[in-house]
């Protein structure tokens, strides 16, 4: 099983959370989760660190999943701000 690096998906997960601030998802606001991939490098789009950032943030609280319309949509948790301005 191949490791992961920390930095890179610190870096991967700041890159998700800025896009999603500059396109204001939050809360009711939402974007397909498959999305959050295309703020990513081509050549990292089908790398576990990616899918593990994603995860992780997910785990955290970050952010908050929406089942709509048969796709999985996501959006910032908006009772977090502290911590996503941290990680970013």
């Amino acid at each position: 099983m191949a490791r992961i690096d920390i930095r890179e998906m610190r870096n991967i997960q700041k890159k998700i959370i800025r896009m999603l601030k500059n396109k204001r998802k939050y809360g009711g606001a939402h974007t397909e989760t498959i999305h959050l991939k295309n703020c990513v490098p081509k050549y990292l789009r089908g790398k576990k660190v990616v899918e593990e950032a994603i995860h992780d943030l997910f785990q955290k609280g970050i952010l908050i999943n929406k089942k709509s319309t048969g796709e999985s949509h996501c959006s910032l948790n908006s009772s977090k701000l502290r911590e996503i301005n941290e990680i970013e």
